[in-house]
């Protein structure tokens, strides 16, 4: 028979010793939460709107965001830049990552101006465009994704909407190509 103080300090020093795990984690993540990888959560399409603009448009899944300040552009190699004032509005956020950011949820439309001048002044046979888009998203349960680059090939000439091509290249690393794993069986595994 134990005694009743012996009992009730070794449940007390279990907790103590378990705390400190679950304090590590976040908080809104719950155990078992199923991630979508990031080209689910941020599905990018695009089209040539005219001969001097790009149409980019993303739809954002629910339950997740994007970072305004975080798109990099870049057309046929040439990198773009936007000012502020050019990119869509968006919903301002305190992150506990980057502090007070502009983010988009739902979808975001942004235009990008091409001012190549052998696109500008267009020829009558159809040339490539090649379009390079970084992005970077989180989830509301608390697990940002590693900034995702996007390649895209329009057609001059062709309002045809385009998804991009090959696999998106996620931070340092490409998106496992077995099919069924998910980003959450990646994290867990530590790769």
């Amino acid at each position: 028979m134990k005694p009743a103080g012996l009992s009730a300090c070794v449940t007390g020093l279990a907790l103590l010793l378990v705390q400190p795990v679950f304090a590590a984690l976040p908080a809104s993540v719950a155990p078992g939460t199923e991630l979508l990888d990031a080209d689910k959560a941020f599905q990018l399409t695009a089209r040539l709107r005219d001969a001097k603009t790009v149409e980019l448009s993303y739809n954002i899944a629910d339950g997740y965001y994007m970072y305004r300040d975080r798109f990099r552009f870049t057309v046929d190699g040439k990198a773009v830049k936007l000012a502020s004032r050019q990119m869509p509005a968006g919903k301002m956020k305190q992150d506990a990552t980057f502090g007070r950011v502009v983010t988009y949820r739902n979808s975001v439309r942004i235009l990008l101006p091409l001012a190549l001048a052998s696109i500008a002044n267009q020829t009558s046979s159809p040339q490539r465009i090649g379009v390079e888009v970084t992005s970077q998203g989180c989830a509301d349960a608390g697990v940002c994704y590693p900034p995702m680059t996007q390649q895209l090939a329009l057609t001059t000439g062709s309002t045809e909407i385009v998804h991009p091509q090959g696999e998106a290249t996620i931070g340092s690393f490409s998106r496992p190509p077995e099919a069924g794993r998910g980003i959450s069986d990646t994290l867990k595994r530590g790769n």
